[in-house]
């Protein structure tokens, strides 16, 4: 659990995750990881500046998925994340990392060259 101060920092996640899934672009998600201390976060590889560590972050298990779900999640990050202060990661097609910590995106190797929602994809 996260100290009691940080509890409402999850909040504009939580609203994203509501707003992604009433559009059909995260339906039956699993929810894998949120609030991470700091040993915890060590033992599963996360950055030392995870948003995990501040409550601001979810990984999310998505079922297998249709062929444009990446692409359609990617426009929707292009035309909103900026305001949303959105972080997209993709450790897979069907892994992702949200956040409301600041508009970026990446991949497996949590590089943004990496991520499915390059430019050139």
């Amino acid at each position: 659990m996260p100290p009691p101060q940080q509890w409402p920092q999850i909040v504009p996640t939580l609203r994203l995750l509501r707003n992604l899934s009433s559009q059909g672009l995260i339906d039956n998600a699993t929810v894998a990881s949120g609030f991470r201390s700091a040993s915890y976060n060590r033992c599963e590889g996360g950055s030392s500046g995870s948003r995990h560590l501040t409550n601001q972050a979810l990984d999310i298990d998505l079922p297998p998925i249709l062929p444009d779900h990446v692409d359609r999640l990617c426009a929707v990050w292009r035309k909103d994340g900026s305001r949303l202060g959105w972080g997209l990661g993709f450790y897979s097609p069907t892994e992702i990392h949200l956040d409301t910590a600041g508009f970026r995106t990446w991949g497996f190797d949590f590089h943004a060259g990496t991520s499915l929602c390059r430019a050139d994809r």
